[in-house]
């Protein structure tokens, strides 16, 4: 897979992250927004720098932003298991070249057999949020991507947090409880942190 690396420099340290669980899809929401421009932007914004992991411009070319291990500032409550892709282009108003699906579909590809991922996400299935964008084809690509690595793997899937309930989690993915428990062989209410439920 090549990564075109940026060297960027952030304000301060970043913090490390553990093993990445998700990948979160986003958009620049600017029509040609470059890696310097955004890790300008975000450190204005009071970040230490650019927020994602990666950016992926329209001519297909994947350019790294924060380090893979690191935690990154693009999806608050979720940043410290998940991996951030933005796509260039503002998917409001435009279509997504085809290059940069197909670059999409090989990063995400390389990042799911690198570390095991499971679950992809847009950012709107996360926060409340357009991203990235309604124009962007995020059933698609999840599929596209999941027939790939083998119909083995699911991407709607759920880490069971702290304080997490069987009946909170079926509130947050819009499902009932029974089946939540139908899909995970559940027989009792009982889960624990770090715990990897199937919620398709």
């Amino acid at each position: 897979m090549k990564i075109i690396e940026t060297n960027l420099a952030f304000k301060d340290n970043l913090k490390k992250m553990n093993k990445p669980s998700m990948i979160v899809i986003h958009h620049a929401a600017h029509s040609s927004a470059t890696v310097d421009d955004i890790h300008r932007w975000h450190k204005q914004e009071g970040f230490r720098g650019f927020g994602y992991h990666f950016l992926i411009t329209k001519d297909g070319q994947v350019y790294r932003g924060r380090p893979e291990n690191t935690i990154g500032a693009h999806c608050k409550g979720y940043n410290q298991s998940s991996l951030g892709i933005c796509l260039q282009g503002n998917f409001e108003v435009e279509k997504v070249f085809k290059i940069q699906l197909e670059a999409l579909m090989k990063l995400c590809q390389y990042l799911c057999n690198k570390y095991g991922i499971r679950t992809i996400k847009g950012h709107r299935e996360l926060r409340s949020t357009s991203c990235p964008g309604q124009n962007f084809p995020l059933a698609e690509v999840k599929n596209l991507v999941c027939s790939i690595l083998g119909s083995d793997r699911s991407f709607d899937t759920y880490t069971v947090k702290t304080g997490d309930t069987l009946w909170s989690i079926a509130r947050h993915c819009n499902m009932t409880v029974q089946k939540l428990m139908e899909l995970n062989g559940l027989k009792g209410s009982l889960i624990y942190p770090g715990q990897i439920l199937k919620i398709m």
